[in-house]
């Protein structure tokens, strides 16, 4: 858990009480802070600064800005309407920003997934990340890391965040802790994720100290993302994958663990409809709502895996029309 932002703006008070309230519900999640300590720092500087959250405020606030992605601002749509209605039932006089302001929906990103092919370059240009004296064990934590990511659909956070605790060798289990939604979860690793984990902990000489991090920064701190995704681009450029401003990502691994699992299973004609909760389980959604995007994309990615599917999970699917060429 973060420490609690400080807020100087006349809604400080206000954005305070709601941050705690969101940490209580388990909510700890660093970006959607970030967008509350942005309406503190805006509310700060700005003429129309009120200890109120008005219709002024909230317009003005959430407007476009040069160059900047829907998404980005779609994130501050939402968190000035969740913040809105939040002092609303708190019986503090707020506007709501009412729904379909935008029309960038939460879910209108199509998730980058990697081809099984793409991975195997992927994880073979890790291999071959430059040696830095800086960084001289760079090249032996980023593969891991990303192994690790891939392999059991981590989160970047929850990966950076692994102690030496947290990865037990001997029943191939990893803890993760607080995760989104302050929620823990035990995930069970592939025996030759495990077997590699094994010689990695050898080859890095981590000792039994538990609260060290399993995948140590060069200072023997925790990575930060920002620095994990520069050297996943390193990564892209060495395998020759092209990557633009809007992936693959880091991020993108997880994405691609989720749907190449609903092909394999599918494939293997196993009932998807079944699995789908311990997917849900496996990768620590909230719910089964997260998990339905990726079966949509599966089927959307690979028509062929449609029939396939369909069986039991057809309130799921979208209808499509197909026409003969």
């Amino acid at each position: 858990m973060t420490d609690m932002p400080v807020f100087t703006s006349p809604l400080g008070n206000l954005l305070e009480q709601y941050v705690a309230h969101r940490r209580m519900r388990g909510y700890n999640s660093t970006g959607s802070e970030h967008y509350i300590r942005q309406l503190d720092t805006y509310v700060a500087v700005s003429p129309m600064a009120t200890d109120q959250l008005t219709k002024e405020l909230v317009e003005s606030f959430i407007a476009r800005r040069p160059g900047e992605k829907p998404a980005t601002q779609n994130h501050r749509v939402s968190t000035v309407r969740c913040l809105g209605k939040y002092l609303v039932r708190c019986g503090i006089d707020a506007y709501v920003l009412p729904n379909g302001v935008l029309s960038v929906g939460k879910y209108t990103f199509v998730p980058h997934v990697l081809s099984i092919e793409e991975l195997v370059s992927l994880m073979a240009a890790a291999d071959l990340l430059p040696y830095r004296a800086s960084s001289p064990q760079r090249r032996i934590v980023i593969p891991m890391m990303l192994r690790l990511i891939y392999g059991c659909g981590l989160r970047i956070s929850e990966a950076i965040r692994l102690r030496v605790e947290d990865v037990d060798l001997q029943t191939g289990v990893l803890h993760i802790r607080a995760a989104k939604f302050n929620k823990d979860r035990y995930v069970p690793i592939a025996l030759s994720l495990l077997r590699r984990c094994q010689d990695y902990v050898a080859r890095l000489a981590l000792g039994s100290a538990a609260s060290l991090p399993f995948l140590p920064s060069p200072r023997r701190g925790f990575y930060h993302k920002s620095t994990i995704g520069y050297a996943f681009r390193q990564c892209l450029v060495i395998a020759g994958i092209p990557h633009t401003d809007d992936g693959p990502t880091v991020h993108s691994l997880r994405h691609s663990f989720a749907v190449h699992n609903l092909v394999r299973w599918a494939k293997e004609g196993k009932d998807v409809n079944t699995l789908l909760p311990y997917l849900s389980s496996y990768m620590g959604h909230e719910n089964l709502l997260g998990t339905e995007r990726y079966l949509r994309l599966t089927v959307e990615m690979f028509p062929e895996m449609r029939d396939r599917i369909r069986t039991g999970c057809s309130w799921i699917l979208p209808e499509v029309s197909y026409h003969e060429s």
